[in-house]
């Protein structure tokens, strides 16, 4: 089989379609390690859905806690546990290619997947070198998936985050609360801004959804700017799809996963939990197709139900609990940067400890007692 797309999802499908028996090609159009456009943000959640520990080595920060701020509104929340940590994804994801490797993938660096044609009996994969047959594909090529034109329509720029993100040279042990991650709203449509602290640097950039970003470039200088930050530091930009929608995501021989699927978190905006999930639900499922032979659209559509159960309910009440709180920012956003049991609260959902619809509930219970306390009482 095929997977195409060496980042979180793509290097999870293959190394457990390897461990499961299953002789894998691992195809990544750039060359390994490469540079990727992110906040490096990775949850606890995330690394316990892996089966291996990672190197410690990749570990640049560890996250105990947010800071939340809005207008003139912030709060800090600090948690007795480790949430989550900071890396850079070009040496996380490598690390986790490294890992499928090991495992009996075959990997295919700086080759490019120009196209798919599905026929009865196997895949045909046309790459700028040559061309694989293939009794079935995992799609984890990303937002622009080439494999995803076997499946469905492009995203529609309502359904995607524009986000802008940059390295800055930073002495991060000299920072007050090095091990707080800095998130700051009102700053892009639908999203944030964020400040995290490396080892050596910090990352920092916005995300907003691309329909309504109408000036973003100018919006990331203005939150440099009001950072104290260098406003012309060189950045990069790269597209996350909106989660919660319903798509498809797989079709006879194909399943996507990853982004290629639109699996992201949309009010948070994050990604690599919902790739290295959805790539080990993906490679079970394909496993088990080849036992019987069948990978047709209605044997690989247990791969959608699986993922509903597992985050994708989530996901709908993620994207639900994004549009009321941005909705509503100068109450509930500003609720939640003035009140620290709210945010320290929101924090249990990067951990799983927490789901969106549970944590909308106890925050809408909340919302008249902390309007009288903050708004009123005044």
């Amino acid at each position: 089989m095929v997977v195409v797309g060496a980042g979180p999802a793509g290097s999870t499908a293959a190394r457990q379609c390897a461990l499961k028996g299953l002789k894998t090609l691992l195809l990544e159009k750039e060359k390994l390690p490469r540079y990727k456009p992110c906040g490096g943000a990775v949850s606890e959640k995330s690394l316990s859905l892996l089966d291996f520990k990672i190197n410690k080595e990749l570990v640049e920060r560890e996250c105990y806690g947010a800071i939340l701020k809005y207008g003139r509104y912030g709060i800090k929340a600090r948690k007795p546990y480790r949430f989550g940590i900071l890396t850079s994804r070009d040496k996380f994801d490598f690390y986790l290619t490294e890992k499928a490797v090991n495992a009996g993938v075959e990997l295919h660096d700086s080759e490019k997947v120009r196209s798919l044609n599905v026929l009865d009996s196997h895949v045909v994969v046309k790459t700028d070198k040559t061309s694989y047959n293939a009794s079935s594909v995992i799609g984890a090529d990303g937002v622009n998936s080439i494999v995803s034109r076997q499946v469905r329509d492009r995203f529609a720029p309502a359904e995607l985050g524009l986000s802008f993100e940059a390295a800055l040279p930073y002495d991060v042990d000299n920072l007050e609360d090095p091990d707080l991650i800095r998130t700051f709203f009102g700053c892009a449509p639908g999203g944030y801004g964020w400040v995290f602290p490396k080892r050596e640097h910090l990352s920092v950039g916005i995300v907003g959804i691309l329909s309504r970003f109408k000036e973003p470039k100018r919006a990331f200088t203005d939150f440099m700017e009001k950072r104290g930050l260098d406003p012309s530091v060189r950045f990069q930009t790269h597209l996350i799809p909106l989660g919660g929608y319903k798509r498809e995501t797989c079709s006879d021989r194909i399943i996507l996963v990853g982004d290629a699927a639109g699996y992201a978190d949309p009010f948070l905006w994050e990604g690599i939990q919902y790739a290295i999930h959805s790539g080990k639900i993906a490679a079970g499922v394909i496993s088990g197709s080849y036992g019987g032979g069948d990978f047709s659209n209605d044997r690989l559509s247990i791969y959608k139900k699986d993922c509903f159960k597992a985050f994708g309910e989530n996901l709908e009440h993620s994207l639900e609990f994004s549009r009321l709180i941005h909705q509503y920012p100068n109450i509930l956003i500003r609720l939640v940067a003035s009140n620290e049991p709210l945010i320290s609260r929101y924090l249990d959902t990067a951990v799983g400890r927490l789901g969106y619809r549970a944590y909308r509930n106890w925050l809408l219970l909340r919302v008249p007692y902390y309007l009288l306390q903050n708004f009123i009482c005044r």
